[in-house]
């Protein structure tokens, strides 16, 4: 087992966890239902199909935990996990929101503005917009560190039409600890009447 502790726990948006321990080393997990189900069959894994689900998690230490008793332990996600290094660590996102702002005056149909985050990235911040979609699609996204999204006009107007304005106050001066605010109130919300996503029509913009 390893004597580093669990300090960070991040669900992506692929079905992975990318896991950081009190000895600095990030490493990332595949979590996928098929894996856990082939090496852990003691359990039925298959709630965690749902990304609603499987981001709705909380961790110590020794272990990452789910509800109905799901839980996976350091030794076991360290030895099945793999070293996250170099550009692979800005490709670990979690999105914190996304809204469909249609119509606007760029598109009728089809405007959504969303923000994630990249734990693990140099600017850990990633805000954007989708236009059209599909062929043709228009929009754009930038990453930034704390100090160029507080200096950015207008991000809070983001956040609140990317339906997030409840994060606005977790941007604090010390970017780690806005990052894990964001992280954790994501996970505390999945699969909640708080989700982003429960009950919410991207294209009608109806909740």
């Amino acid at each position: 087992m390893p004597s580093a502790a669990l300090i960070r726990v991040v669900p992506t948006e692929r079905w992975q966890l990318a896991l950081e321990f009190s000895s600095g080393e990030v490493r990332l997990f595949d979590c996928s239902v098929a894996r856990l189900q082939r090496e852990r069959p003691e359990r039925d894994w298959s709630a965690l199909a749902s990304p609603e689900r499987f981001k709705h998690l909380g961790f110590g230490p020794e272990r990452v935990w789910w509800r109905d008793g799901l839980a996976l332990d350091t030794e076991y996600l360290y030895t099945a996990s793999t070293a996250l290094k170099g550009r692979d660590r800005e490709n670990q996102l979690l999105r914190v929101a996304y809204r469909n702002q249609a119509p606007t005056p760029q598109h009728p149909t089809h405007h959504v503005y969303y923000v994630c985050v990249v734990p693990f990235g140099a600017r850990p911040f990633l805000l954007g917009e989708s236009i059209n979609g599909g062929h043709g699609e228009m929009g754009g996204s930038t990453a930034l560190g704390l100090a160029e999204l507080r200096a950015w006009r207008g991000w809070q107007r983001h956040f609140e039409l990317s339906g997030c304005g409840w994060a606005v106050p977790m941007i604090g001066a010390d970017e780690r600890a806005a990052v894990d605010a964001l992280v954790r109130e994501v996970c505390r919300r999945a699969d909640t009447p708080e989700s982003d996503t429960v009950g919410y029509d991207w294209k009608t913009r109806s909740r």
